[in-house]
């Protein structure tokens, strides 16, 4: 382990689909989880048809779904989207008492770059964390911003586990998420999802540069022919994110 924020020479973060594709609806899975997993051991997602958030840990990949539920994912599972790497830290650090904001800025002063990608993961005890995790959506699929606002949000004021995400560019922000994204999973596997807040009161930091991005476009029917278009979703996405 050094204490260097530069990208390793075989670090890379691999991304299946892009954030605007979720926005418009696409949410049919176009990935086994198993080729995602050839990918790296760590990372971040969403289920087929949105049915809940990835949180892909030390190589084992976790659903938590919109009705409470934690499961494993079969290898034959499909996903529409996830953003994974090979977690290899090159920088870490004790963390305490912390506010997501606070936390935000500690990770903004400790990186060398805002224009480069970052693996994060803080191993700890937070004394509040709220989640949501997406619902299941039914076809005809709805954009991003109206699906989730149908999403189950839980908070637990008690809870040890582990907060795993990348920072991304904000010039990538529709490719990619700009800023911050996170999800959590706590140590008993049976509470987790997408981070919406939280109270850190310690933990181990890990953090990683990346310099390589991967995209890997989906071949499945829906995404071939749908009729993508540019557009400044910068909006609809920090709505979804919850930023």
């Amino acid at each position: 382990m050094t204490d260097d924020l530069s990208p390793r020479p075989s670090g890379a973060l691999h991304q299946f689909s892009f954030v605007d594709a979720l926005v418009a609806g696409l949410y049919e899975g176009a990935f086994r989880a198993s080729d995602v997993l050839g990918a790296g051991d760590f990372g971040v997602g969403c289920g087929d048809a949105l049915d809940g958030e990835i949180v892909l840990l030390d190589g084992v990949m976790h659903l938590c779904r919109g009705d409470g539920q934690v499961v494993d994912v079969a290898p034959d599972a499909l996903l529409p989207f996830a953003e994974v790497s090979r977690f290899t830290p090159t920088h870490t650090e004790t963390v305490a008492d912390l506010t997501e904001l606070d936390f935000d800025a500690l990770v903004d002063s400790l990186t060398p770059s805002s224009n480069l990608f970052y693996g994060i993961r803080v191993d700890g005890v937070f004394d509040r964390m709220t989640v949501r995790e997406a619902v299941r959506q039914q076809q005809p699929y709805r954009g991003l911003a109206e699906a989730v606002k149908g999403q189950h949000e839980d908070t637990s004021a008690h809870t040890t586990g582990t907060l795993i995400g990348f920072r991304g560019p904000d010039v990538f922000q529709g490719l990619s998420v700009a800023e911050f994204h996170l999800h959590y999973i706590n140590d008993a596997r049976t509470f987790g999802g997408h981070v919406m807040d939280f109270q850190l009161r310690s933990g181990m930091l890990a953090l990683e540069a990346y310099d390589t991005f991967t995209l890997h476009l989906p071949e499945v029917a829906s995404y071939l022919s749908a009729p993508l278009r540019r557009h400044d979703s910068d909006a609809e996405i920090r709505q979804a994110e919850g930023s």
